[in-house]
């Protein structure tokens, strides 16, 4: 069961998705239908250990590599009164999709309304302090066709938050996903 702080995480997310009309949710429960994001949480806690969480340091290429194309590392930048999200690191296979944004912040390299979607997707993990899923429609690029599954967990080094982010994408049935309602997205990861 997840805990309280990722379930809180999870339910602003998705309130601000319904709230924007996002084509995705978030489910602390970690239920995740790609079988190799299963095995990315896996090596997550792996790396943790007795820790809350790991550090970005515990995870070298070598250590990614059977993820790597599909991986990407973003930065939690703090300055002044806000946060910015820069991308350390985009997978080929994240970069050919939505383009490389390596180097580059969420902020200056992604237009409205997709920057504030990405950034509330940032925002999860680190609020969480613990790994959660993102599942729902590509809604960028005009490319529709395609269901992403995301798992995203926080990483940490001296202070400095970093995220991993594992992702799954397949063809998508543009008719199966319709947001959901309030009651039943809290019932998911309620268990209810």
């Amino acid at each position: 069961m997840p805990n309280d702080r990722a379930l809180a995480a999870a339910e602003e997310f998705n309130r601000f998705a319904e709230r924007t009309g996002a084509p995705s949710r978030c489910d602390p429960t970690l239920a995740f239908a790609a079988p190799a994001l299963s095995k990315a949480l896996l090596l997550w806690r792996e790396k943790a250990g007795e820790r809350d969480m790991p550090s970005r340091s515990d995870f070298s290429a070598r250590t990614l590599k059977a993820h790597l194309p599909h991986v990407a590392i973003v930065d939690a930048v703090d300055e002044g009164p806000g946060r910015r999200y820069r991308f350390r690191l985009m997978g080929t296979a994240i970069a050919g999709l939505l383009g490389d944004h390596t180097g580059k912040f969420i902020d200056e390299a992604v237009v409205s309304p997709f920057r504030e979607r990405w950034t509330a997707v940032m925002d999860g993990p680190l609020a969480a302090g613990a790994p959660l899923r993102i599942f729902g429609r590509v809604d960028y690029n005009n490319m529709n066709f395609l269901a992403m599954e995301l798992l995203l967990a926080p990483l940490r080094d001296d202070g400095a938050e970093s995220i991993l982010i594992v992702t799954s994408a397949r063809a998508a049935d543009l008719n199966a996903f319709k947001p959901l309602a309030r009651d039943k997205v809290s019932a998911v990861y309620r268990g209810t």
